[in-house]
């Protein structure tokens, strides 16, 4: 088929299959006014009137040109002939003279995730395309990433952490094996213009020295086409990664609902080395709330330490690292790198130190660590919790809520708590 052929309806709806929307769901679409975003808001729109389902498109306005605000109004404009539900959210605050690119994004999946929670919006469409997928795919191959980075986006993901509670909200994506020229096809087909962000003119941005770069080689097979192919022939050998690890995970490992993980050490040095090094990255991550895991040569230089005989501990990563009987060892939280103090009302739902989902049923207060006066306080007011089996390095990573009385209310997975306690859910 000629790529600058348009999407059909019927192609776009088969684009779809995967994301399983329902008669009566709200989803939400991030619209730019760009080609690529508008065109799958417009086919988004068309499926969402048909199958009774709520559409709302999502405009952020990062304030950095003084266009921005007027092209989000315009974008609502030609929204709203079309029936479709616009909103637009402003980044506030100061804004960053390095790295634009990236704090924007950021920014921006932080107000869309605040809205979607605030809205009960569990499904967020995103419209990157073939292009994206190929440009993405030779940045992180220029800065020296592995299988994981190599990775193609996949067509659904999880809320990137920590902006929304782990899998309270998905990314959608159905037009990764689309080219650009169709989705610009489609709309010129339908007579609607769109907006040409200046930025993506500008060549101080690595992502459009990369743009022009497949735009302008005569190197064969150097095009989009080919290198979306192998980002997602990647991405099929990390999901082989991902279950063989999940495999050892499963083998080896007992986790705690107070957030610390023991281990078998047996198991984890018989295997294969990228998978044993792929376990220990994902439990040290999960146990610190990171967002990434400890660097490679850090991972590598545990696992040799776990080798040998004389292993006696060590921190890493925001992680406690601690030998055990019978050839175990147990990952827990550094107490000292827990940071997270929050105020926190009733009913409220977060994640907490990257680790806890936290529903508070109770009064409001402070959400915290579980520091000594705070335990000497409740130990005051429940004394059968002196007899609580729990190592004070593991006691003192807790969350606990400080109500404005005083109050030390701790999770219901403690004894004493199980009805006057808060739920935290180990992630």
């Amino acid at each position: 088929m000629d790529t600058a052929t348009p999407l059909t309806q019927s192609e776009f709806s088969d684009l779809l299959l995967p994301m399983k929307l329902v008669r009566g769901e709200a989803v939400a679409v991030a619209v730019s006014g760009g080609a690529d975003s508008l065109a799958l808001t417009l086919m988004l729109g068309d499926y969402c009137r048909t199958n009774g389902i709520s559409l709302t498109a999502v405009t952020v306005d990062h304030g950095l040109r003084s266009e921005a605000a007027e092209e989000a109004r315009q974008v609502g404009e030609w929204l709203k002939i079309l029936g479709i539900s616009h909103v637009i959210l402003n980044w506030q605050g100061d804004k960053p003279h390095s790295n634009i690119q990236d704090q924007a994004r950021l920014a921006r999946y932080r107000l869309m995730g605040e809205w979607a929670q605030e809205n009960n919006i569990a499904k967020l469409f995103l419209a990157h395309h073939q292009g994206d997928q190929a440009e993405t795919f030779l940045i992180r191959l220029f800065r020296g990433s592995g299988v994981d980075g190599l990775s193609a986006m996949k067509q659904q993901s999880a809320f990137p952490h920590p902006f929304a509670i782990d899998g309270d909200i998905t990314l959608c994506r159905p037009l990764l094996g689309v080219a650009k020229v169709r989705l610009e096809a489609t709309l010129t087909q339908r007579g609607q213009p769109w907006i040409e962000d200046p930025s993506n003119q500008n060549d101080a941005y690595m992502r459009i020295k990369v743009r022009n770069l497949l735009l302008e080689n005569d190197i064969e097979g150097l095009d989009t086409e080919r290198l979306a192919q192998t980002a997602a022939r990647m991405g099929r050998v990390q999901s082989l990664l991902h279950s063989l690890t999940e495999e050892l995970i499963e083998k080896s490992v007992t986790f705690s609902p107070e957030g610390f993980v023991e281990i078998l050490l047996p198991p984890l040095l018989s295997a294969h080395d990228e998978i044993a090094l792929r376990c220990l990255a994902s439990l040290t991550r999960r146990i610190s709330g990171g967002q990434y895991a400890p660097r490679l040569a850090r991972l590598e230089a545990l696992y040799d330490r776990l080798k040998g005989s004389e292993f006696s501990g060590q921190t890493l990563g925001g992680c406690l690292v601690t030998p055990l009987p019978q050839r175990r060892i147990m990952i827990s939280r550094e107490v000292a790198s827990i940071a997270d103090a929050i105020d926190i009302e009733s009913q409220m739902k977060l994640l907490w130190d990257g680790r806890f989902f936290i529903e508070n049923r109770k009064a409001g207060g402070v959400l915290k660590k579980l520091e000594t006066p705070q335990w000497q306080t409740a130990c005051q007011e429940n004394p059968n919790l002196k007899k609580l089996k729990l190592p004070k390095v593991i006691r003192d990573s807790l969350p606990c809520i400080v109500s404005e009385g005083g109050e030390v209310i701790l999770p219901t997975f403690i004894f004493g708590f199980e009805k006057k306690g808060f739920l935290a859910t180990f992630k």
